[in-house]
């Protein structure tokens, strides 16, 4: 199973990560995503892919590259549409691919080559959900500094003590 995602869509459903756009601090939102994309994939180990509308950079003629197990595609002089409708154009087995947007274009012509579709505003949703829900399993059983009281501290001092009489 393999993810298609359109990247500028879905950075728009995650508020810390829309603050930075709105703040023009465009390759940090990138990294951002590409970061809690990192994480999802470490908990769900499937192949992600993410398109991304222009250049890495003004002068940069990037086309793709992979950030740690993510493959990340630039769409220089296209549109970040016009590629994702092209990998699910060219995909063996689009069905086996679910493609991540809210653009109803994207949606409506995936759909015609069966690939799955989930909203980006509910992708954020369930990713952000499974992240915690994964984090809230990895925390230790016991507390830290956990307190004891007099009473408990005398039960376990009389437990050892009449253990070592015999």
């Amino acid at each position: 199973m393999a993810i298609l995602i359109d990247g500028f869509n879905l950075i728009y459903k995650f508020p810390d990560l829309e603050e930075m756009m709105y703040r023009h601090l465009l390759e940090e939102a990138r990294t951002g995503l590409l970061e809690k994309l990192r994480e999802y994939h470490s908990i769900k180990k499937t192949d992600i892919r993410v398109v991304f509308d222009g250049k890495k950079r003004p002068s940069y003629t990037t086309k793709s590259e992979r950030v740690g197990t993510i493959h990340v595609y630039y769409s220089l002089d296209y549109s970040a549409d016009y590629l994702i409708k092209q990998f699910i154009k060219k995909d063996l087995n689009p069905r086996m691919t679910t493609v991540v947007t809210s653009d109803k274009d994207i949606i409506n012509y995936v759909k015609r080559f069966k690939a799955r579709v989930i909203k980006s505003e509910d992708f954020a949703d369930t990713m952000t959900r499974e992240i915690e829900e994964f984090h809230a399993g990895s925390l230790p059983e016991k507390e830290e500094n956990p307190e004891v009281s007099p009473e408990e501290v005398s039960f376990w001092e009389k437990l050892f003590k009449t253990r070592g009489k015999k």
